[in-house]
């Protein structure tokens, strides 16, 4: 009986510490948040208000909150293509005034092609079939809620800018240099391109090809 009831101890300290266990417990506690939604049509701003006519907003389809980042990974359809590409938000401390990098944007296959060219034929750059996009870009940004405030702004206020973001694109050369907005509406579940300068376009898009 004493060594029925010593191996029955060994039984549940082995099973205690089963490694197997430990790394599901790992990958739960940076996966706590996963959430789905439809694709919707592509939405292009024609320009007659705002805007250079390059303005568009994808649907955010699934949303993945980890420790470190929050994803969102946006799909629409335009034209019998499906456009897309996964956007990754660093949680971390931002500088004071929103200034910060990490902010990245990764392809999720063909459909972030499809997305490239669709940008390059609205920005009017050359466009062709063998056109891919970058297989991840990781960019600087300020965030314009944190700039907003340490101008003065209050929360009251009727200018609002919470996940508003502002990328720059830089590369080695000083002609290499674009800016973008991104802004991120998570209860409509829209993520917006939106345009600094027109002037940007060939930058932008020499950056987001491979």
């Amino acid at each position: 009986m004493l060594k029925i009831f010593l191996l029955g101890l060994l039984l549940i300290f082995f099973s205690c510490n089963n490694p197997e266990k430990s790394s599901d417990s790992v990958a739960d506690s940076k996966k706590q948040t996963n959430e789905t939604y439809p694709a919707r049509e592509l939405l292009i701003d024609n320009g007659d208000e705002e805007g250079w006519g390059g303005d568009i907003k994808l649907s955010i389809v699934s949303f993945v909150e980890t420790d470190t980042s929050n994803l969102y990974t946006v799909q629409s359809t335009y034209q019998g293509n499906n456009l897309g590409l996964l956007v990754s938000i660093p949680k971390q401390k931002e500088a004071e005034n929103g200034f910060a990098s990490g902010i990245v944007l990764k392809s999720i296959g063909s459909e972030s092609d499809s997305l490239l060219m669709t940008l390059a034929k609205l920005y009017k750059q050359p466009v062709d079939a063998s056109l891919k996009f970058t297989n991840a870009l990781s960019l600087a940004y300020v965030n314009l809620d944190m700039l907003a405030k340490q101008l003065g702004a209050k929360d009251d206020e009727q200018y609002k800018t919470e996940n508003q973001y502002k990328l720059f694109f830089e590369g080695e050369n000083e002609n290499d240099y674009a800016e973008i907005y991104l802004n991120i509406n998570t209860s409509e579940h829209w993520i917006e391109l939106k345009e600094k300068d027109e002037e940007y376009r060939t930058a932008i898009i020499k950056f987001l090809k491979r």
